[in-house]
């Protein structure tokens, strides 16, 4: 039998997500040289209260899943969509579907809730809270300013 110890970090209480939405965090991870680096995730509270967690990263060029317009869904919520090329994925697998990364996948994170908080498990993390958080100054929605040329 083994007694493996496994990391376990609470990024949010279960209330902080409301059923059938998402919500972004920016985290820092350890790296192989021991060096902390940006760890973007999104968490997905699914209409049965379900919690699932990918790396907020789209596989097609490694942008955030809800850049452009902010949202990580498509218009009738039922999919994850990549808010800069639309590419769009199952919510349940992270299976792309249909998009410039079709049969590629969003990389899923392992989530505990532990406590009444929801818990990233078996990933090094670098515990900061002085560290900003990026998408705490977002609405809904980015803001995207087109300038005529």
């Amino acid at each position: 039998m083994s007694s493996a110890k496994v990391e376990v970090f609470a990024v949010c209480s279960t209330d902080d997500i409301e059923r059938g939405d998402a919500k972004p965090f920016s985290l820092s991870r350890i790296n192989e040289a021991g060096e902390s680096q940006p760890f973007p995730i999104v968490i997905v509270r699914t209409h049965g209260n379900d919690y699932l967690g990918y790396v907020n990263s789209c596989p097609h060029e490694g942008i955030w899943l809800n850049f452009g317009e902010g949202s990580f869904f498509t218009p009738d919520r039922t999919f994850l969509k990549c808010g800069r090329h639309g590419s769009i994925f199952e919510i349940d697998t992270g299976l792309c579907i249909d998009g410039s990364c079709k049969d590629q996948s969003l990389e899923p994170l392992a989530l505990a809730v532990v406590d009444g908080d929801v818990c990233v498990c078996g990933i090094a993390l670098v515990e900061d809270d002085d560290m900003p958080n990026p998408f705490d100054e977002l609405d809904d929605t980015m803001e995207i300013m087109i300038h005529p040329d």
